[in-house]
């Protein structure tokens, strides 16, 4: 028997369970939830993916792979009413503020005074144009000499 995923929907009642590799839909369709009617598949590793796009490295095995989610943090493919396939997508506010709370950042700190309190919050920069005297003088001369035989050719034609 396959390793199952147990899915659950914020604020809804009831559980569904999905295959941990293909992502097919595992409950029987007369005992899911309402709000899972029509469900077919998982897009497990779109998430994965999202979520890797965004964590590289710090990417954990509990959250590439995990023992239960949540509806909204999946893509979906699911048959409507008419017999049509569907593509629900994921709830990017629910990503976004899982992926905040990965990177310890708070998405309501709109003054940064929480996210930024322990950055540099500015840096100075500076650069000196320095030559050496030689380099000054030698270029001096280039640009004379250039200038001079432009000079002349265009009043000689």
């Amino acid at each position: 028997m396959s390793k199952q995923i147990i899915i659950t929907k914020t604020g809804e009642e009831g559980a569904i369970l999905v295959d941990h590799l293909e992502g097919k839909v595992l409950t029987a369709a007369d005992e899911r939830p309402e709000w899972a009617d029509g469900l077919a598949y998982a897009m497990l590793a779109e998430r994965s993916g999202w979520y890797e796009k965004r964590l590289g490295r710090q990417l954990s095995a509990e959250l590439a792979r995990p023992e239960a989610m949540v509806f909204e943090d999946l893509e979906w493919i699911g048959i409507d009413a008419e017999g049509d396939e569907v593509h629900l997508e994921a709830d990017i506010d629910y990503r976004m503020d899982k992926l905040a709370e990965l990177m310890g950042i708070d998405r309501e700190d709109f003054d940064g005074e929480k996210n930024f309190k322990n950055a540099i919050a500015s840096a100075e920069a500076t650069h000196t144009y320095s030559t050496q005297p030689t380099s000054e003088a030698t270029l001096e001369e280039a640009e004379g000499k250039s200038f001079e035989e432009a000079e002349r050719r265009a009043i000689n034609g």
